[in-house]
């Protein structure tokens, strides 16, 4: 069983994954202005570092996480990013949402508290 600083810990790792996706949309924004520049000028990108900064930080600490819990119980929290994108991408992108996308986010959920209940 997964411990409650475990599931904290893990949930976290899931919000940075969707932080890091909202900073590559940002650079995404910011690349499209350069494109015919030479590639060096599109990854000096501010947006594109902090993403990719961010990103090699979270691998470490995923690699700290995989010493602490087994893999098959802390991978099914990166779902958790994968629910928090869409709605990060509505706050800061305004960006729509559908109730079936609640009902989804819902549905990963309720799976993710079986996985770890099981």
């Amino acid at each position: 069983m997964v411990t409650f600083i475990q599931i904290v810990i893990c949930c976290f790792f899931a919000a940075l994954l969707a932080v890091g996706q909202v900073l590559f949309k940002f650079a995404a924004s910011d690349i499209q202005g350069k494109i015919g520049q030479p590639l060096w000028a599109m990854a000096l990108s501010p947006w594109l570092m902090a993403a990719l900064l961010l990103y090699l930080l979270t691998a470490g600490m995923w690699i700290w996480v995989l010493t602490q819990i087994p893999l098959s119980r802390a991978y099914p929290f990166s779902l958790l990013g994968a629910a928090l994108v869409p709605i990060l991408a509505y706050f800061v992108f305004g960006e729509a949402l559908s109730p079936k996308f609640g009902v989804g986010i819902g549905l990963v959920l309720v799976g993710l508290l079986l996985v770890q209940t099981s």
